[in-house]
Order: structure tokens, then sequence, then C-alpha cells
């Protein structure tokens, strides 16, 4: 299993995986995670915990991982893992791993397997977790408010109704046990990346927020 550090890639040991699962109070996986800069900030505030970062495009993540790696003293956490693969393709390594599986504004293909949805990848990111795990997916709405463009993109309508009449039952088959489906208020959107922040500037309800966990539970 690759991971970044800067613009190099280094394999990880099965022992030193082993041993920072061993260590882990709880285990982050952010998929999708884009510049990386919501496991870096979540990995500061939560020294006990493992945080990884997944995004199929390594310089997206090259700055924040560097920055991961450099000493406490300057910032770095090395708590903060950054790995090269994408939802389709995920390291077996990876598997049962994770107590929180969080999903910030996809984008491309990512977003296709949460809105459409695809059932053998939302299988896929449900064998990333631990029995009950929490999962947080954060969903850009304005990309769904245009018809228009949502068509070019080729996606579906989304909104609560859908989600919940819809995609919570074909969720639930996959492992997601969907607990609540909302539209977050400004007050409650939080800019979990660069990405993130230029998808709700400016915007009033703009998230939707689908919460559960893990089945069995």
């Amino acid at each position: 299993m690759d991971i970044v550090i800067g613009k190099k890639r280094r394999q990880v040991a099965q022992a030193d995986w082993s041993a920072a699962l061993a260590r882990a109070q709880e285990v982050l996986i952010d998929l999708g995670t884009g510049d990386g800069a919501f496991v870096l900030r979540t990995a500061r505030e939560h020294p006990d915990w493992l945080c990884l970062g997944i995004d199929p495009v390594a310089e997206a993540m090259a700055e924040t991982s560097r920055r991961a790696a450099a000493k406490p003293a300057r910032g770095g956490a090395a708590n903060a893992l950054f790995l090269v693969a994408s939802a389709e393709r995920l390291p077996s390594a990876l598997s049962g791993v994770a107590s929180r599986i969080a999903i910030n504004y996809p984008w491309g293909s990512l977003l296709k397997i949460l809105v459409e949805p695809l059932p053998e990848v939302l299988a896929a990111i449900a064998g990333l977790g631990r029995p009950g795990a929490r999962f947080d997916f954060l969903i850009n709405l304005s990309v769904f408010h245009d018809a228009d463009y949502r068509q070019r993109l080729g996606l579906p309508p989304l909104d609560i109704q859908r989600t919940e009449r819809e995609l919570a039952p074909l969720y639930r088959q996959a492992g997601l046990a969907v607990e609540t489906v909302e539209e977050l208020e400004d007050e409650d959107q939080r800019a979990r990346s660069a990405w993130g922040g230029r998808l709700v500037l400016g915007s009033r309800r703009e998230t939707l927020a689908i919460r559960g966990r893990l089945l069995p539970f």
C-alpha cells in the first residue's frame, strides 16, 4: 500500500501498518480527500486517532502530506496518512479498519456512486468500516438545483425526499444504515477542503448531509 509524502510515494511495511492501527483510538477514512486539509486538521485535533486521506490524484495531496510529515513543532501530524486509491479499487489492507468514514463534497465518479447509486461500490465503501462505524457524507446540492447542468453531468435528481425514499434502502442493502438526511444551514457548513470551501461559499442551503452507521450494530 503506497502513501504519499510530498511528491514522493513509499510503501508501508505491514508491521508499521499494524502498529499504527493498534495505537489508534479511532480510525478515520476520508474518501476522495482532495487536498487532504480535513484529514490534517482532524489529525491535529485528535492525536490519538489515525486519519487516512484517500484520493486517486496523488498530486492533490502532495502539499498537505508534506506538511503532515513535518515535525510536530512545525505543524506535522504523524497520525495523518495519505493513500493513492479510488473508491472502485480500494486496498485490501483498509478492509474493516475504519471507525469513521467521511466523504466530503465528492465530484466525478465518487459523486455518481453516492447519488445514482452504485450498490457494489457502496458495499466496498461500507467494507472499509467496522460494524457500527459512523459515516458522514456531505454532498453539494447546488449541482442538482440546475437541471440542465445536472443532466450534462449525467446525474439523477437529488433532494431529501429522494434520498430517504430511494437511496436509503439501497444504502442499507450495501451495509450503510442511514439515520439522518438533512440540508445544512450556513452555520453548520464546514469547508473541509479548499474544494469544499469553494462549493459552499456564499450559499445557504446547499449541502445535503447523509449520516448513519454501518451494519450490523
